[in-house]
């Protein structure tokens, strides 16, 4: 009879295990960092998880045309889609694993360096803190947290001194939003810094390992080596839920022409001549003055991933829209070059990345050091150069850095 009824409890906690393990899964979430925000959304059914993120722009008509990119990842296929709802495109990646081995190990190339000098100290802080207060949120009791992450170096460490901090104030659950799809990748060697191949820090690290759960609502804030705030990033969760998703979600629709180029899936959807004389156009989206001047446009970059590129078009076609103008891919009336000669992030990002991994955000700080050159040609001429380092991530330093040099060059043009 004991054990009998032992099969039976194993088999109670083990079909909850399972139900718990397969239950779906479906995460939307709002971030906004230095004025610029990012809605989310993240769907987990068993093997299968699908994301998509969504730009706002204060352009509706430039918004109406980026590309919408969802990435859904197949453990049980062993690859990754890619999918453009607008074009109805899908591009298919493979897992760069294989299911048959264990996991390699790498043999480092030989090096000159015999021996490892030792640095400093780096410090790690870890705390956090429960204010105590509770509060109900998507049917779930939310803790009140203050997580603080704090890093410092020594001065005879291997960079020199450095101190930064990240703080998190926010609203915590418990609830699980993990994805793990397990590959056979090879094992990666130790990093070091490039430019101090043979030193090595010491790291201490500090605080206490409190649990903290799911980030549901709160503002992080990242602190310079003076202690004051350097930037700030929001996040509001808009939908929490465990309701059954439909399969077709994760699968690749019917219809959908498969493509081997990102520069195809990622490029902007321009309208046609037809679509501009429709009046059920995208809201917000005027139709195109056909007789405005026409600017030529031509952008080149350093290496900068394809969203990038396609979010750093639509934004300068935002601009020249807004005088009044229109972009041609021929000759135009105008000639808009524009050069990126260097787009470089900061390490606050991957410190930030770091922390984000402790806190279950992901944090996207830090600048971003760029220098470009724009120059008009035409019926008028000019050239602007911008070099300097902007706060935020990638995308807002690039429209920052757009703003400076296009402000100086479209006033040139008369309508």
């Amino acid at each position: 009879m004991r054990i009998r009824s032992c099969i039976f409890a194993f088999a109670f906690i083990l079909a909850l295990f399972c139900s718990s393990a397969s239950a779906d899964i479906r995460v939307k979430q709002k971030v906004t960092t230095s004025g610029q925000t990012v809605e989310s959304t993240r769907s987990i059914k068993g093997s299968r998880e699908r994301t998509e993120q969504k730009v706002e722009m204060d352009d509706p008509q430039a918004a109406a045309f980026m590309p919408q990119i969802a990435t859904i990842t197949q453990c049980d296929l062993r690859r990754t889609v890619r999918l453009n709802d607008r074009k109805q495109l899908y591009l298919v990646e493979p897992f760069d694993d294989s299911d048959t081995g264990p996991v390699t190990k790498t043999t480092p190339a030989p090096t000159r360096i015999t021996t490892t000098r030792q640095g400093g100290t780096m410090t790690i802080t870890y705390l956090v803190k429960d204010t105590g207060e509770r509060k109900m949120m998507f049917g779930l009791q939310a803790r009140h947290l203050i997580v603080t992450n704090e890093m410092e170096s020594s001065a005879d460490s291997c960079n020199g001194p450095s101190k930064s901090k990240i703080e998190y104030d926010g609203w915590y659950v418990d609830f699980s939003a993990e994805f793990n799809c397990p590959t056979a990748r090879p094992e990666i060697p130790e990093r070091r810094d490039p430019r101090r191949p043979d030193c090595r820090d010491r790291i201490v690290m500090k605080g206490s390992a409190a649990r903290t759960g799911f980030l549901l609502q709160g503002t992080m804030t990242m602190f310079g080596s003076d202690g004051k705030p350097q930037m700030t990033q929001t996040t509001e969760t808009l939908e929490l839920s465990r309701a059954p998703l439909d399969s077709a979600l994760f699968d690749i629709p019917a219809g959908y022409k498969q493509t081997s180029s990102q520069q195809d899936l990622y490029a902007i959807s321009m309208p046609s001549l037809a679509d501009l004389g429709r009046t059920d156009r995208p809201t917000g989206v005027a139709k195109a003055n056909t007789s405005a001047k026409s600017v030529s446009l031509n952008i080149t970059y350093p290496n900068v991933q394809p969203d990038v590129r396609s979010e750093v078009e639509a934004y300068v076609r935002s601009k020249i829209s807004q005088q009044g103008l229109r972009t041609v891919s021929g000759g135009g009336d105008y000639g808009l070059n524009i050069e990126f000669r260097q787009i470089k992030e900061s390490t606050a990002g991957k410190i930030g990345g770091i922390f984000g991994k402790v806190t279950g955000v992901d944090t996207k700080a830090g600048k971003v050091d760029i220098d470009m050159t724009a120059t008009l040609s035409g019926g008028a001429n000019g050239q602007a150069k911008v070099k300097n380092k902007f706060d935020g991530p990638m995308s807002d330093g690039l429209r920052a850095a757009i703003d400076q040099a296009l402000d100086q060059l479209l006033e040139k043009i008369e309508n």
